[in-house]
């Protein structure tokens, strides 16, 4: 370890700089230095920006920016975030739960060449799964590289998230960029394009070509000298053209399947030696007496600490002698194993928001969501789109003036209806691309309510009054397709089925089913229509389900209709109506259910949360909130992280996040709002891969999941 040069901070915050991890002394990327954090005696790991850009003030903005980012990363190959430096910080920087540890240069020094086959098929596998995963998720790391891959003995950890986006702004003919690993960067980065997927896919291979051969380049020479397994593979990951790059899911399973099953990838004993060294050099200390730094205030408040932190602080000095007795570290070279699942925050508490958006004034609708990137709201001043990612708003329209819900039409745009016609408007931009007027109500029937919509086609609900205004009401469904903007049929509504714009409709794959608007004491009926063609399929009653639960219903898979009422949840075979299976809860069901796999989720007024296996009504399990559910009126929503592995309940006070296999508690939260909304605990209005979306009053949350 070479000492630090005289011009570089020995404080930063509460960090001492002890050590650097840089092989060399130098890095092409960031610099990344030990440090010792004297509030809790750990060794961390703290990443700089490069030298040659600590001094530009808006490189400085999107390093910090980057580093908070990097929090989003999810699963045990994330490199884990302890602090991040404060926007008043003279220089930036990021500490990690990580060490001992070795970026991937100094392995190969260590190893004094490049890695085994066996070991560069490993950290391939391992990375892949975890870019499938973040990709999965709306992320881009933009970032992989040598220096931002670490090696630790229980699988390697990726640091330097976003710092191809710190390192140069968007824009045509940016060429090389310093701060960046300049041969893992794409070629389409290279000409001033954004960062993508597929430039993380180009990256790693870059990556692994560096390991199995110690050649800082991917010239023909380099791919040449490549062992015979991996060439035809990374060559692929290397394609100029980013289409054809392979997914990183794939590049995983190449990795696998071209092993022996028993096969596991191993740090070589000189690697292994290393780290143990390492940890002996830099053991954890007793934290020192609290002091005030010039630097502390900027630092952001340190989290609880996590299991997987006490491990690594309490073990660090014993972690050579185990290393040294093993001769080796064993990593799962099939790329899914768990490695550390922990994060920087104790269970039990909520994850820091990704964002705050105030909306202004009230919304006048759940938030609607298109395909994890958007959210559309719709207030009491106007309607406006933002980046789910960001928070940012999009666009905003104040002279849309919608006189019922908005539906999306899941083509990229949405229905905004008026009193007597409704426009389809660009989610990307706010602009109407179409108006339809013959819906007038005067020369035409008038729509009172849209059931739904897929892929551009919509079904709307019409009424047209006979003689002028007067006399019997004509009522239809109408299947409209917005592209051509043409009925495509119309089927008249049965006097049951009539209702005054509350209808809940369900839209199956080849079915639309609208509920009965009756009276009936015994049971509920459905009219099913079919949506290609408007035809009746059949009318039915299912016993003992009530009229007016039919906003607390939702099809399951299985062809499974499933209905709270009052103290029971029951489960009817959509097309026979004959009840499949009934469960029992201690409180009334008030709020809506939800499905998510093989299971649906309820919670009662008790705050009882019931995963009830939709295929046998069987409970899988049942937890009941420390917070009940005080008032009478309150509705007590479920909703399911779009992964599936985590259930929120919603209580009085505070949302609960659930573990969805066995209910166990993740999280609680309780987020503020706004006015008269500032003592509720907020409602769960939205879920994309990797975020939730919280709404308290006007202030919206997106909060990072599973």
């Amino acid at each position: 370890m070479e000492p630090q040069r005289p011009a570089e901070p020995t404080r930063l915050g509460p960090y001492r700089i002890i050590g650097t991890l840089d092989a060399g002394g130098q890095a092409d990327d960031a610099r990344r230095r030990i440090a010792r954090d004297d509030r809790t005696g750990r060794t961390a790991v703290l990443m700089l920006p490069h030298e040659t850009l600590a001094d530009d003030p808006g490189y400085r903005v999107r390093f910090r920016s980057e580093g908070e980012n990097s929090r989003r990363l999810t699963g045990g190959w994330a490199a884990p975030v302890i602090d991040v430096a404060g926007p008043d910080a003279d220089l930036p920087w990021v500490a990690y739960a990580c060490f001992p540890a070795l970026p991937l240069p100094a392995a190969l020094a260590a190893y004094n060449g490049p890695l085994p086959e066996p070991t560069v098929r490993a950290l391939g596998a391992v990375l892949a799964h975890a870019l499938a995963n973040w990709h999965a998720g709306g992320l881009v790391h933009a970032g992989v590289s040598p220096q931002a891959t670490l090696l630790m003995a229980d699988g390697p950890r990726l640091t330097g998230y976003g710092l191809v986006r710190a390192a140069g702004l968007n824009g045509p003919g940016r060429g090389a960029s310093f701060g960046v690993d300049a041969f893992t960067l794409p070629p389409e980065q290279r000409a001033g394009e954004r960062p993508s997927p597929a430039g993380d896919v180009y990256a790693l291979g870059a990556m692994l070509c560096y390991a199995a051969t110690g050649r800082r380049d991917v010239a023909e020479g380099t791919r040449v000298a490549l062992p015979e397994g991996l060439r035809e593979l990374l060559a692929v990951c290397l394609a100029q053209d980013p289409g054809q790059r392979p997914q990183p899911g794939t590049v995983a399973r190449e990795l696998r399947a071209a092993s022996a099953p028993e096969a596991v990838g191993r740090l070589p004993d000189a690697v292994a030696m290393a780290l143990a060294r390492q940890a002996a050099a830099y053991p954890a200390q007793a934290p020192m007496a609290a002091q005030a730094h010039p630097e502390e205030a900027a630092a952001t408040p340190p989290p609880g600490r996590s299991r997987r932190a006490v491990v690594i602080g309490g073990l660090s000095g014993a972690v050579g002698l185990a290393l040294g007795a093993g001769g080796v570290a064993g990593w799962r070279a099939v790329g899914e194993g768990t490695g550390s699942q922990e994060t920087s925050a104790r269970r039990g508490i909520a994850p820091a928001p990704l964002w705050r958006h105030d909306l202004g004034s009230e919304p006048q609708q759940t938030p609607l969501l298109w395909r994890g990137k958007t959210v559309l709201i719709w207030t009491t001043d106007s309607v406006s789109a933002l980046n789910l990612r960001t928070g940012k708003k999009i666009w905003s329209r104040d002279k849309l003036y919608p006189m019922s819900s908005l539906t999306l039409l899941g083509n990229g745009t949405f229905v905004s209806p008026d009193t007597s016609a409704f426009s389809v408007v660009s989610l990307a931009t706010g602009r109407i691309k179409g108006v339809e007027r013959r819906y007038d109500g005067v020369e035409g029937p008038a729509i009172y309510q849209f059931l739904g919509a897929d892929k551009g086609i919509c079904w709307f609900l019409t009424r047209k009054y006979a003689n002028g205004g007067t006399g019997t009401e004509d009522h239809s469904v109408v299947c409209y397709d917005s592209a051509r903007r043409k009925e495509t049929w119309r089927a008249p509504l049965p006097a049951p089925y009539q209702g005054d714009g509350d209808t809940t409709a369900l839209l199956l794959s080849t079915m639309l089913l609208l509920p009965s608007q009756g009276d009936d004491e015994d049971a509920s009926s459905y009219l099913a229509l079919d949506r290609r063609s408007g035809r009746k399929l059949w009318t039915r009653k299912f016993a003992g389900m009530k009229d007016e639960s039919a906003k607390q219903r939702l099809v399951a898979p299985g062809d499974l209709l499933v209905s709270c009422d009052e103290h029971m949840l029951r489960g009817f075979h959509v097309v026979g109506g004959k009840e499949r299976w009934r469960v029992a809860t201690k409180g009334r069901v008030s709020g809506t259910p939800t499905a998510h796999g093989q299971a649906v989720y309820a919670t009662d007024s008790r705050a009882t949360t019931y995963a009830v296996d939709v295929r046998s009504g069987s409970t899988r399990w049942r937890r009941r909130s420390a917070a009940p559910l005080e008032s009478s009126w309150t509705r007590a929503e479920t909703a399911v992280s779009h992964s599936g592995a985590t259930v929120f309940q919603v209580t009085d006070s505070e949302i609960e996040a659930l573990d969805a296999a066995d209910g166990s508690l993740r999280w609680r939260s309780a987020l503020a709002g706004k006015g008269q909304q500032s003592a509720a605990p907020g409602q769960v209005v939205g879920v994309a891969p990797g975020i939730v979306l919280v709404l308290n009053g006007t202030i919206l949350y997106a909060l990072p999941v599973d």
